[in-house]
């Protein structure tokens, strides 16, 4: 039989593996969780800006803009516009992309003998997207092109004055980090001031006098018919006959938006009423004959798509008398 001494050493010894046991045990228990998160430390963090819907938003527009202004180069053979690139810069704030301009139309709004023919010192207006980091316009030239500063911009459009020396082409811009547009659709023909049109008719597209219930003197309840009504689809571009210089440019109930222009040299006016939406010079501005006023609409008291037309001789409703204007607009 085992003595009491050795019982004892028995029973110490198994105390001590037992001990052994439970601090391995306690031991891989702390190293588990301690392993884990040192892996979830050290996997990368998602990029917040990736994930961005605004930033996947910006993203797709760019590359639509890259795929519209691709597609504007292949139309028209240009050889110079696939150096345009798209300029992206991150900060604090988040990420901004910059495509580059890109050029809807370029026609002439000032000293013009029609919208793609313009004359030395015309200006011109060059509509289509991201224009508002436009620095300079690139006109072809008889010998080089000639680079001109804008007289106005916003993110639409352009305006600027056609140089001496630019020659017919199709104008582009650039941008003050040098990302260039593609080339205007339409080549602006440049010609000489004695080509301006001394007068032109105010209606550019389709149209019809109507019946009789159109003509000056007809009934209207309360009053008599004071002008000439041209229908034409909404729409339906107008232009000034001659150059003349806006006097109003407002609403009305009944003419809804409409434009008077007194006529430079003549105590005449015009009045153009019923417009899609207001005319675009604005009161105090010369206008020149041909130049774009307003498009063909049904605003205020109208029953149709149409221009109503008024031929004054002195100053419009402030002394001055409406004529029937149908004879002049026939002999434009």
């Amino acid at each position: 039989m085992p003595t009491l001494g050795k019982l004892a050493s028995l029973h110490l010894a198994a105390l001590g593996l037992l001990a052994v046991l439970a601090l391995a045990v306690f031991s891989g228990a702390a190293a588990g969780p301690a392993s884990g998160s040192s892996e979830q430390a050290q996997a990368p963090a998602p990029d917040p800006m990736a994930e961005s819907p605004i930033f996947a938003e910006q993203r797709e527009d760019a590359r639509k803009s890259r795929e519209a202004l691709a597609a504007t180069q292949a139309s028209s053979g240009d050889p110079a516009d696939p150096g345009a690139r798209t300029s992206t810069t991150r900060g604090g704030g988040g990420v901004t992309i910059t495509p580059p301009p890109l050029i809807k139309d370029a026609y002439c709004v000032v000293d013009c003998v029609t919208v793609h023919k313009a004359t030395p010192g015309a200006v011109v207006r060059i509509t289509g997207r991201y224009m508002d980091a436009v620095t300079r316009v690139i006109f072809p030239g008889k010998d080089k092109k000639i680079r001109v500063k804008y007289r106005a911009k916003s993110s639409t459009a352009v305006r600027v004055e056609v140089p001496h020396g630019a020659d017919d082409g199709r104008p582009y811009v650039v941008t003050g980090d040098g990302d260039k547009s593609n080339r205007a659709p339409f080549e602006i023909k440049i010609v000489s001031r004695s080509s301006i049109p001394k007068e032109v008719f105010p209606v550019r597209g389709p149209f019809s006098y109507g019946s009789e219930g159109s003509r000056f003197g007809a009934g209207r309840p309360g009053h008599i018919h004071q002008g000439q009504d041209m229908s034409a689809e909404c729409g339906t571009r107008l232009v000034a006959i001659k150059r003349a210089k806006v006097v109003y440019n407002q609403y009305d109930d009944g003419g809804g938006n409409y434009i008077v222009l007194a006529n430079k040299g003549e105590n005449t006016s015009f009045v153009y009423m019923h417009l899609i939406r207001p005319a675009k010079p604005k009161v105090g501005e010369m206008v020149a004959a041909g130049e774009p006023i307003g498009r063909v609409g049904t605003t205020g008291t109208s029953s149709g798509c149409h221009l109503h037309f008024e031929y004054w001789i002195g100053a419009w409703q402030t002394g001055g008398k409406p004529i029937d204007p149908l004879p002049y607009l026939k002999s434009l």
